[in-house]
Order: C-alpha cells, then structure tokens, then sequence
C-alpha cells in the first residue's frame, strides 16, 4: 500500500484546471493551512485507531489508566504503564493461590505465597510458632529475584520519621491489594 500524498496536494489536485492557478501565493497559504489541518485530522485518527487496545495507545495511554484505575508514579515508564494497563485487564478474578502467582508472572515475578496457620494441639510441636488469633487472614507473598534497590536510612541523607529500609514493588503490591479479599492481610517479602 502506497503512503497517502498530504493533503496539501490532493486539494490542489481538486482544483478545476482553468479556474485557479495554483501557484498563486494567497492559494497557496489556503491550501498549505487548510491541508495541514486535514493532515491533523488524519494523524489523530489513526491515534484514536491505535488507542482501541492499549499495546498501541501512545498518548492516549493515561486513559487506559484513568478507565483501569491505575495512578502511576510520576516518573514511570512508558512500558511499565503499559505493562500495568495490560495486567489490569488480564484480570480475570480468583482468590487462589496459582491465579496471583500467574498475575505476578505477567509482570515479570516469580512469587511464592505462604498462609501460615495458628498452632494446633496435636498437630504442631513444641517449638514452632503460635502466631496471633488473627494469622488465618495473613498471607506472605515472597517475590524471587526482585530487581528493586533497597534504599537505606542515612543521616544526611534522610528525613526524621523515615523508615530505615525502603523497598518492594508499589506496582505488585497495591494489584495485589486490591484483588485480595477485604479481610485479609498481605505481606510482601523480596529475596534476590
């Protein structure tokens, strides 16, 4: 398929041959002002035929976000939006384990998740932890081979208040909690 001309010459092209010179420079204004605006148009268009999926939103991306419900950080990446837009809608619902374990695979983990439960007479031992009254509605999510950089509390550096060790995923994290049930706690772990 050829590319298109721009408009610029197919209005000139539309001209009636003896009624207009098309070299004249009020004519040409016309047609290069008006040309340029159908160009427009045509470039936004395509856009919005992009946008129908968001692997080719482009601009149009923070409206995939926005009909998501995903805030991204202000310093983001653009394949990192995107990525985030495409594992929104490849939710397909489930509280199992396999079904978050696949969610994170898509954004690039591998994760185990871990329910630890309350000790039990005749079934634990003497020695392994009893835990709180509320440990059934916990979960663990230890992500493997995290590529996030801790940051370190250091004076001079740091504010008061702030934690000694930052990391973790906000991406990974609030997906999962915001999937999770209503009741449940989740703790997320990150190991090299």
């Amino acid at each position: 398929m050829m590319p298109q001309p721009p408009y610029q010459d197919l209005l000139t092209r539309l001209l009636p041959p003896a009624s207009y010179s098309p070299d004249g420079p009020r004519l040409q204004a016309e047609l290069a002002s008006e040309g340029a605006a159908l160009d427009r148009a045509q470039n936004s268009a395509r856009q919005l035929a992009g946008a129908v999926t968001p692997l080719a939103a482009e601009a149009l991306l923070p409206d995939w976000e926005r009909v998501c419900g995903l805030m991204p950080a202000a310093d983001a990446p653009y394949q990192q939006r995107q990525q985030a837009v495409l594992a929104k809608l490849a939710e397909t619902g489930g509280l199992s384990i396999s079904y978050f374990t696949r969610l994170a695979a898509g954004m690039g983990y591998q994760i185990r998740i871990d329910e630890p439960q309350p000790f039990r007479a005749g079934v634990n031992r003497a020695g392994q932890p009893l835990w709180s009254a509320d440990i059934p509605w916990v979960w663990q999510v230890t992500a493997y081979g995290s590529k996030v950089r801790p940051y370190q509390f250091r004076a001079g550096q740091s504010l008061a208040g702030e934690r000694l060790t930052t990391f973790g995923d906000p991406r990974l994290e609030e997906l999962f909690n915001d999937l999770k049930p209503a009741h449940t706690f989740v703790y997320f772990a990150y190991q090299p």
